[in-house]
């Protein structure tokens, strides 16, 4: 048999494979219709299952090695079942008192011996994980780290450091072994990518300094039933009223408006609370996780992203295989959560999830510049480095112009600049439109 008509017959399975599925997830969440009488539905919406180590976990590892003085990226995705197997258990002893430490010094720190280096996508409350900690006092549960290092040569000794606010909290003793870490810095599945330090506004970034190979990813796509989140939304569904304008449909009760947008296939929940309470940050996060397993359906990996303090707003992102998806205004890509001490108040959920992948690895490859390049390029733009929080390899959903229900995500360059995404050729062309007044 041709590979050509293999492809055509494996393209077919995969598709009635989707069908299946669709059929499971609309099953699952009854018909798609107005709400009718009746009592509670109260049926979990959530059909993937996910865990705590999972959705905090760092999302980039960097081992400093002194010797040769390179620092070499571990590839997050491939060693998932190694995080997931010993953040979920790790231990600490008692956290010293911070010192106020210069990213300079930190440079200078790591660059002194051995390193692994974890990195977070956001900062992370100590309260968060207090039960890993020895007696963690209790004025430490709302402070925050962004990254997480320890002696190669001796795991015990492990520092965290808030690099928001240059905060260098040391800890006596850990869970961690030289053992454990060389299971993740040889592991079988490992995958290394030589990067460099780039200082960006507020805080020092890693970037290849060679060009990137990454695959395409293409992918069937389901979009949700509306009942499979009405019926967890409404405690009473014969109290509710359906209304539709344009491509909006309401169901309104006399708490709580949810509305379902099919041009951009998103839901917003708005739940009016009297009683706000009072939640520390771990509280806040930990509260919005929860939220969070039980209304997100994407098939792959989310990560918390971000927390907006004004609004008490938590930003959980979407991943294929290791790489952080990008969508127009991040609709399709990021769930944004708001939670008081008595429940939810706010959410903004996409309603498309990947099922089925259509291309096999390797099959359709970009070749993107090195990360030195791009932040070489960046620095000659508007304001240069000073105006970017950070810069990522992300894959941007493309919708097919010939499906529906299949999207393409292309690698791509992205900027992070006043905590707004934009893709690379982007960001550009808009500071170009600035410096030159249009």
């Amino acid at each position: 048999m041709s590979w050509s008509r293999m492809k055509h017959v494996l393209l077919t399975v995969l598709i009635g494979l989707s069908l299946f599925l669709s059929f499971q997830l609309w099953t699952a969440g009854g018909q798609l219709r107005e709400p009718t009488s009746g009592g509670s539905g109260a049926v979990p919406a959530s059909l993937v299952d996910r865990t705590m180590t999972e959705v905090f976990a760092p999302n980039q590892i960097v081992w400093h090695r002194s010797l040769s003085d390179t620092k070499l990226e571990i590839d997050t995705h491939e060693m998932h079942d190694w995080i997931e197997e010993h953040f979920s258990s790790m231990e600490f002893g008692a956290v010293a008192n911070p010192q106020r430490v210069s990213r300079e010094a930190y440079r200078e720190n790591l660059s002194s011996g051995e390193w692994v280096e974890f990195l977070f996508g956001a900062p992370i409350p100590f309260g968060l994980f207090d039960a890993a900690f020895d007696d963690l006092p209790t004025d430490y549960e709302n402070r925050t780290f962004t990254r997480l290092f320890m002696n190669r040569d001796n795991p015990e000794e492990v520092v965290f450091f808030d690099s928001t606010n240059e905060l260098y909290y040391s800890v006596e003793e850990s869970s961690f072994t030289e053992e454990i870490i060389n299971d993740l810095l040889y592991g079988a599945n490992n995958q290394f990518t030589e990067v460099e330090p780039v200082e960006v506004s507020q805080d020092i970034i890693y970037l290849p300094t060679e060009e990137v190979e990454v695959d395409y990813q293409d992918y069937l796509v389901e979009r949700l039933p509306n009942n499979l989140y009405i019926n967890q939304f409404f405690t009473d569904t014969s109290e509710v009223d359906a209304r539709r304008t344009g491509q909006t449909l309401r169901y309104i009760d006399l708490t709580t408006e949810v509305r379902i947008n099919d041009a951009n296939n998103t839901l917003t929940y708005i739940r009016q609370r009297t009683d706000m309470g009072q939640m520390t940050f771990s509280e806040r996060l930990s509260s919005s996780f929860q939220e969070l397993r039980q209304i997100e359906n994407w098939t792959e990996t989310v990560h918390y992203e971000g927390f907006t303090p004004a609004t008490n707003e938590v930003i959980f992102q979407r991943y294929i295989q290791g790489h952080p998806v990008f969508s127009h205004q991040q609709q399709e890509s990021t769930v944004l959560v708001t939670v008081v001490e008595s429940g939810r108040t706010n959410l903004r959920l996409p309603l498309r999830v990947v099922q089925t992948p259509l291309a096999l690895t390797g099959e359709r490859t970009k070749t993107l510049p090195s990360g030195t390049e791009v932040a070489e390029e960046l620095t000659g733009v508007g304001d240069g480095l000073e105006a970017i929080q950070n810069i990522r390899l992300g894959l941007t959903w493309v919708q097919s112009e010939e499906d529906s229900r299949v999207v393409y995500f292309e690698p791509n360059w992205y900027v992070q600049s006043d905590d707004i995404w934009y893709e690379l050729s982007r960001y550009i062309q808009l500071q170009e439109e600035a410096h030159n007044g249009l």
